[in-house]
């Protein structure tokens, strides 16, 4: 066993964390405490740490066997802390909800003077921007600990969360990691409806298609639920309720039956890890009125941060007398005949508009190839016209870093050449070595933010979108300016749509040139926007280029996630 791993301390520190997870299973979780908790085991302050001696008579004891155990200290009032256990590839890391804003320190036992130097740690903020990046921990020696341990910090981000992972350099299986998540909205995000109709057989989407406008014609205008969906009883096979991401919490459904003036509420999941749960028909068999509830699961935020979903399962209709097939053959032939003749003329009239608009696609797709195998040229052009401008004034340094950052974004924009779409995070990627790269030049100041609830790497955009703007920005706006200029590229979700607003506190607006003013890149993003709009009918994308006391470009992908 190495020395210096610090263990939990017998029997009391052990029965402390079984009370603990006996009370949360009851829903009558306590506050933190005064103590360092890890693995949902909490260990009492002052009293926690035994040298090596100690630790031998413990060796039977699972955290006496860990080579790297990650510990937490957060505000001894904070209620239902616990959150999910989050994967990462073969590990599961410990999430904590912190919804009180207040700090979280987190420390790593195992981590040693002999050791230190084998591990390094990161954070990243929102699964998108790296805030730390890897470093060597610190010791520290604190909580009547005999050795010093490994200290990552002491962690404070209202409204957003943090991954915290510590790895072993030489041997990436010795890693463990914790996500400390400030968020205070816990209400469910429904990602849509799907109800299985048992005649048809079809998945719909009730929310988001022409055909679930026969089961809804009411939504509420807050939360997007539907209000007035009816349907017959045994017409479904049941239906699905998906959520966006909650990696962090679960969630837990209910649903409230009112069958002849009588109530009953049953419980359909006290704990969805998923991202979706299923009603099945045998929970809403009886015609009535039902209404699925959903909340974080401890109902952290009360009624106003639950989503519910009203419907009526209506009475089947009576059958009617059947009627004999010689009484009813002649208005079949009549109808079949009719039928064919309709749809003879439907269907050659629907193949001339389908090949039409397959033309005008591929006519469009072309276009857009074209532009885009523009904008890439027009990009290297700009960004080599800066290293030159570099080599005349003899900043050999600043050269060689600018080529460096020059030879990576050529590799990314290489790598990328035949994609019309790039994940938000490769990007953003490109756009802030390009950034960084102008930076070095002309000393502005420059920030790229995203809206915590984007998920970066699974949010896809045209490539290159945002790159011929912000050159832009940095040629016409703040060049001027040097280090008084400043650049902020905003990216922020509303409902479904993608707002970038790229802005910057220069004067190009102004400039009577119109050509200066618009910028060759710029006419060029102009014409693949309106291509764009061609190709993504649903899905419009708008530009407008603002003046205020600052210049504001914003794009907005509608519909989009």
């Amino acid at each position: 066993m190495k020395k210096g791993i610090l263990v939990l301390i017998g029997w009391l520190t052990l029965g402390m964390g079984n009370v603990f997870k006996a009370q949360a299973q009851q829903g009558d979780e306590p506050p933190f405490g005064h103590v360092v908790q890890g693995d949902n085991i909490g260990f009492l302050d002052d009293q926690l740490w035994f040298g090596q001696k100690e630790i031998q008579k413990y060796k039977d004891n699972r955290f006496a066997k860990k080579t790297l155990f990650l510990a937490v200290k957060l505000n001894p009032n904070l209620k239902y802390f616990f959150g999910n256990r989050v994967y990462s590839i073969s590990k599961q890391y410990q999430s904590y909800i912190i919804a009180d804003s207040t700090d979280a320190e987190l420390m790593a036992l195992g981590i040693t003077k002999e050791n230190v130097n084998d591990y390094r740690y990161h954070v990243v903020e929102n699964d998108s921007v790296e805030v730390v990046p890897w470093t060597k921990p610190r010791l520290e020696k604190k909580y009547g600990a005999k050795y010093p341990y490994g200290f990552m910090g002491k962690f404070n981000r209202p409204g957003k969360q943090l991954l915290v992972e510590v790895v072993n350099i030489h041997d990436y299986n010795i890693r463990d990691g914790v996500i400390f998540d400030w968020r205070v909205n816990f209400k469910p995000q429904v990602g849509g409806i799907f109800i299985g109709v048992k005649k048809t057989g079809e998945r719909i989407d009730i929310t988001n298609s022409k055909a679930g406008k026969g089961y809804v014609k009411k939504f509420d205008p807050k939360t997007g639920m539907p209000l007035d969906l009816k349907f017959f009883a045994d017409s479904l096979y049941g239906f699905d309720v998906t959520f966006m991401h909650h990696e962090t919490y679960a969630y837990a459904a209910y649903l409230v039956k009112e069958i002849g003036g009588k109530k009953d509420t049953t419980l359909i999941n006290d704990k969805i890890l998923d991202n979706y749960i299923t009603v099945t028909p045998d929970m809403f068999k009886s015609p009535g009125r039902y209404k699925v509830i959903i909340w974080s699961f401890g109902k952290r935020g009360g009624d106003s941060q639950s989503i519910k979903i009203p419907f009526e399962v209506l009475t089947p209709p009576d059958k009617k007398a059947a009627i004999t097939i010689k009484q009813a053959l002649p208005y079949i032939i009549a109808t079949l005949t009719g039928v064919v003749l309709l749809f003879g003329g439907y269907y050659r009239r629907n193949q001339v508009k389908l090949l039409r608009a397959a033309q005008e696609k591929q006519t469009a797709g072309l276009k857009l190839q074209s532009i885009r195998a523009q904008l890439n040229p027009h990009f290297m052009f700009n960004a080599l016209t800066s290293i030159q401008n570099l080599v005349n004034k003899n900043d050999i340094a600043g050269a060689n870093h600018y080529l460096s950052k020059f030879a990576e974004l050529t590799r990314q924009v290489l790598d990328t050449g035949n994609e019309e779409l790039l994940s938000l995070e490769q990007e953003i990627n490109i756009l802030d070595d390009y950034l960084q790269m102008e930076q070095l030049r002309f000393g502005f100041e420059f920030k790229i933010t995203v809206d915590s609830t984007i998920n970066s790497a699974n949010a896809e955009i045209p490539a290159m979108l945002l790159q011929p703007f912000a050159e832009n920005a940095v040629k016409h706006g703040v060049a001027i300016l040097k280090e008084n200029g400043k650049i902020d590229i905003a990216i922020t979700r509303q409902e479904k749509d993608l707002l970038f607003c790229i802005t910057d506190n220069g004067k190009w607006i102004d400039k009577s040139n119109d050509e200066v003013v618009s910028g060759y890149g710029l006419k060029l993003s102009e014409e693949r926007i309106a291509l764009l709009n061609q190709l993504y009918k649903g899905q419009p994308v708008t530009l407008t280029i603002t003046k205020q006391p600052v210049t504001v470009v914003c794009i907005r992908l509608s519909n989009w996630i």
